[in-house]
C-alpha cells in the first residue's frame, strides 16, 4: 500500500504540473487504478469509491463551490441549523501579509479556505514561526486544488486565509465525528482519534453499533461513546438533506457539537475498505437501497 501511494503522490504532482496532458475521466481512472489495480466503471458506478470517482469529476459539482469553499459554507450552515454550530472566525484574508497577529490570542487556528488539509495551528503564538507559516500559504494559495484530484467543486474557489478561535477540549484532545449521508440519512459513522501522534478511527453504523471494517486507517479499543449522539446525527442529517451523498465532519468539544466541513469526495474515491464488500454495501446506499 505504501508503494501504491507514492505511486499516487508521484502522478498527482505530475499532472499538476502538466494538467492538459490528461482528462478529467481519465485522471480519475488512473489514480483508482493506481490505488485498486482496477479501472472504476464510472458511467454504473456500484460502490461507493466508484461512484465519488464518477460525481468529483462531473460540471454539476462546480455549482458546490458554495458548500466547499471553507468560509462561504458558514452561509448554509447558520441557515440551516444556526449560528450555534459555527465555531467564531477571527479573521478572513486574501494573502498572509493582510493579517496582524499583534491582535492576535494566543491559540488559534489558520486553514486555506479552498483545499484539504491546508491548516496551520497555532498553540502559542509567542513561539509561532511566522515565516514558515507565510512560505506554506504563499504556496497554498496559489494552487487550484482541483488539480490535485480533479474534484469539480474546488475549481472556482478564490484561495483565502481563515482564522478561527482554537477548540480545546477540557482532556486537550480534539476528536472529530464524520457522518457519511446517502439521500439525507446517515449511513455510517467514523470517530478519528489521535493516539501518541497516530491516527486511529472507528466505524460504526447508524444506531452506533462498532462495525468490523477498515477504511484508510486502523481501528482502537476502549471508546467511550459520547452522549450527545443523537445530536451528532440530528445535525448531520440536516446539513446533508440537499446531498445525494456527503460526508458531514463535526467536532466535539465537551459535547458541544462544532461544525467543520462537508466533505462530497471523501479521500478522492481512492480509500479501500477492508473486508471489500462494505464498498458495495456503502454503494447500494447511494443507489437508495437498504434505507
Amino acid at each position: 500500500m505504501k508503494f501504491r501511494v507514492g505511486l499516487k503522490v508521484l502522478t498527482i504532482n505530475f499532472f499538476m504540473k502538466f494538467p492538459g496532458l490528461i482528462s478529467d475521466e481519465n485522471h480519475s481512472k488512473l489514480l483508482y487504478f493506481i490505488m485498486s489495480g482496477k479501472i472504476p466503471n464510472l458511467k454504473n458506478p456500484t460502490t461507493m469509491n466508484e461512484y465519488i470517482c464518477s460525481t468529483k469529476i462531473s460540471d454539476e459539482k462546480l455549482k458546490y463551490a458554495k458548500y466547499t469553499d471553507k468560509y462561504e459554507v458558514r452561509k448554509y450552515v447558520s441557515q440551516t441549523i444556526g449560528e450555534v454550530y459555527l465555531n467564531k472566525v477571527i479573521g478572513i484574508y486574501n494573502s498572509f501579509e493582510e493579517i496582524d497577529f499583534s491582535k492576535y490570542p494566543k491559540k488559534f487556528a489558520m486553514k486555506a479556505t479552498h483545499g484539504s488539509s491546508y491548516n496551520i495551528i497555532v498553540s502559542d503564538i509567542n513561539s509561532f514561526n511566522k515565516k514558515e507559516a507565510k512560505q506554506k500559504f504563499d504556496s497554498w494559495l496559489r494552487e487550484n486544488f482541483y488539480l490535485k484530484d480533479r474534484e469539480k467543486n474546488y475549481k472556482n474557489i478564490k484561495p483565502r486565509i481563515m482564522c478561527d478561535e482554537f477548540l480545546e477540549p477540557k482532556n486537550g484532545k480534539l476528536e472529530e465525528f464524520k457522518l457519511f449521508c446517502f439521500n439525507g440519512k446517515v449511513g455510517f459513522i467514523q470517530h478519528n482519534k489521535q493516539i501518541n501522534g497516530k491516527r486511529f478511527d472507528n466505524i460504526y453504523d447508524p444506531d452506533w453499533m462498532k462495525i468490523d471494517v477498515k477504511y484508510g486507517y486502523d481501528g482502537f479499543e476502549n471508546e467511550n461513546l459520547p452522549r450527545n449522539r443523537d445530536e451528532l446525527i440530528k445535525v448531520a442529517e440536516k446539513l446533508a438533506q440537499p446531498f445525494k451523498f456527503v460526508r458531514v465532519d463535526l467536532y466535539n468539544v465537551d459535547e458541544k457539537v462544532i461544525f467543520s466541513e462537508l466533505t462530497f469526495h471523501s479521500g478522492g474515491g481512492l480509500i479501500p475498505f477492508q473486508p471489500k464488500k462494505y464498498d458495495y454495501k456503502f454503494g447500494s446506499l447511494i443507489n437508495g437501497e437498504n434505507i
